[in-house]
């Protein structure tokens, strides 16, 4: 792809919806707090700041329980018995989706053991200058010295050292329709820095080069230890979150524009596009087929993330279909409804869990945030023995929020149905190029069924959670294309049905929050990021390629 053409930045940022109300005062609740939205001007990154600052306390007091309690881990160390024969996909019963924020794979799991990280001996090599580089040594930036046609720069570990310097909490990075197909290239994923210099200048723009550790995320790391990891997945969208965020409850986008798409940018005012779009939805499919299914919703990561408040379908309280979706996918909350329904042994066939903003792990919220709500969720699980060992859990992210990733992602040619967009709209930034797949980010497959301590390499994306769900219990996705379909697979391969599933939970890191240090800066950097400032993280003054762990062994699923 070339494009010459210097397009705005599409900031993630949008006004505030109403939560939704039980259907009999749905109405009448949404209509108030649309016009109070509408005066308060709130939006989607103020969101996420208010939430990093008011929930803060709440995030890190003695109300909320800092992981399994002691009655949980005797649960998990002998009350889970396991199993004496092989398993099967029939046996597993609940399907649990976490889908957090702008992480990137090679960003979190670079460093891990055993996947195509940073010591990946087929990284893709790009010629400057008559000589061969890896993409790792992206151009444009030259540590010590700033930006630089000559110079290059490697990845970095972000580093912690609160309150100033914390690498939990960097800057929000531009993730745009054009930014990211900028840092793609045409497949040639040389063009991270300059792409990103151009987008948020020479103080942030470089953050896109930053990774993290086991040190730094621990609990992550011994899940991947653990159970499955992913070093295959893709998100499904060169772009931001809503456009993937549809694509994990939709397959589409709409990329012919006849059914209120195509939707390749944040909207900047959820309220104005509720209602809009009109093409159906993996719930949808499942209501008819009679598969049950729930969308928790924390009550302000339903303003800020969930994507079906878009749909017409989800916002007729009249009829009896919309009513039910209405049920279903806006009214349940997170944790309450949750934790009543693993306790009472209710959980449905397939549940979506719309995370708290401040543990969505967006920038500037921190990772650990983010590893304090999967924990949490998982405690939830396994305080419910029958209902742990019948549960498969995905933890995939919606885009890489512009972080760095060497692999490149397969792409349809020009032409190729449903795969490019029929027309372009202004919010691309005047880029045109394949719809996905993206760029890699991090996916854990948690379940007895997968636990072993493996890594899954089949190419994947967000339709294949829906294709595993299709798999598993007969509902054929809709909207999916023939090219992606053939492209990616369906997570069968995740699971070791060749033993019995383990449901015996392991011994993980306690993930605390008790450290204010990093909301602090959280909530700074959030707030600042709506003037499009902030405090940049300290850039490192030289290059020194990451070490990729060697231990532990790390094999593909049997």
């Amino acid at each position: 792809m070339t494009d010459s053409q210097n397009a705005a930045q599409e900031p993630e940022s949008a006004q505030s919806a109403p939560s939704v109300a039980p259907v009999a005062s749905g109405a009448s609740a949404a209509a108030g707090a649309s016009a109070a939205s509408r005066r308060s001007g709130i939006t989607r990154r103020g969101l996420i700041a208010g939430a990093s600052a008011a929930g803060a306390a709440a995030l890190m007091g003695a109300a909320r329980p800092k992981g399994p309690t002691a009655a949980q881990s005797r649960l998990i160390d002998s009350a889970l018995a396991a199993s004496t024969t092989n398993a099967s996909l029939s046996d597993i019963k609940h399907v649990v989706v976490l889908m957090q924020e702008n992480r990137s794979f090679d960003h979190y799991f670079g460093t891990l053991s055993g996947v195509r990280g940073f010591s990946d001996p087929n990284v893709p090599q790009q010629t400057v200058g008559g000589s061969s580089y890896p993409v790792f040594d992206q151009f444009g930036f030259q540590p010590g010295t700033g930006a630089s046609a000559s110079g290059y720069l490697q990845p970095f570990r972000l580093l912690s050292d609160p309150p100033l310097e914390d690498g939990q909490t960097t800057n929000d990075i531009d993730h745009s329709w054009a930014t990211q197909h900028r840092s793609w290239n045409g497949g040639a994923m040389d063009s991270f820095v300059s792409a990103h210099l151009s987008a948020d200048g020479a103080t942030n723009g470089p953050v896109t080069m930053g990774y993290y550790t086991r040190d730094d995320l621990s609990f992550y790391y011994a899940l991947a230890d653990a159970f499955t990891v992913c070093d295959g997945y893709h998100c499904s969208v060169l772009g931001p979150t809503d456009p993937n965020r549809l694509m994990l409850m939709s397959a589409s986008i709409d990329p012919e524009g006849t059914q209120g798409g195509p939707v390749v940018q944040t909207f900047g005012n959820r309220l104005g596009e509720y209602g809009k779009l009109s093409w159906e939805t993996m719930p949808e499919r499942l209501l008819q087929a009679g598969v049950d299914w729930k969308v928790y919703n924390d009550p302000i990561g339903l303003l800020a993330l969930s994507p079906l408040p878009y749909f017409k379908a989800y916002n007729n309280p009249f009829s009896v279909t919309g009513s039910e979706l209405i049920s279903r996918a806006l009214t349940p909350t997170y944790p309450g409804t949750f934790q009543s329904d693993v306790a009472n042994g209710t959980l449905p066939s397939v549940s979506w869990i719309i995370p708290p903003v401040a543990e969505c792990e967006h920038p500037a919220a921190p990772p650990h945030y983010g590893e304090y709500f999967v924990q949490e969720v998982l405690a939830t699980l396994v305080s419910n023995p029958d209902v742990w060992a019948q549960t498969a859990v995905f933890v995939v992210y919606d885009e890489n929020g512009g972080f760095f990733d060497h692999v490149v992602p397969p792409t349809a040619p020009e032409g190729t149905p449903g795969e490019w967009l029929a027309t372009l709209p202004s919010a691309a930034g005047g880029v045109n190029g394949p719809i996905g797949l993206g760029f890699r980010t991090p996916a854990l497959v948690i379940s007895p069924f997968s636990a072993g301590g493996f890594v899954h390499s089949e190419t994947l994306d967000h339709t294949s959670v829906l294709r595993f769900i299709e798999t598993r219990f007969g509902v054929e996705v809709p909207n999916l294309t023939a090219w992606r379909r053939g492209v990616t697979g369906d997570f069968s391969g995740a699971f070791n049905l060749s033993a019995a599933p383990t449901t015996a939970f392991p011994s993980l890191p306690q993930i605390s929050l008790g450290d204010t240090s990093a909301a602090e800066q959280a909530v700074l950097n959030a707030l600042a990021g709506t003037l499009d400032v902030g405090i940049p993280y300290p850039l490192p003054s030289s290059n020194s390629m990451p070490t990729q762990e060697t231990t532990p062994n790390r094999p593909q699923v049997p």
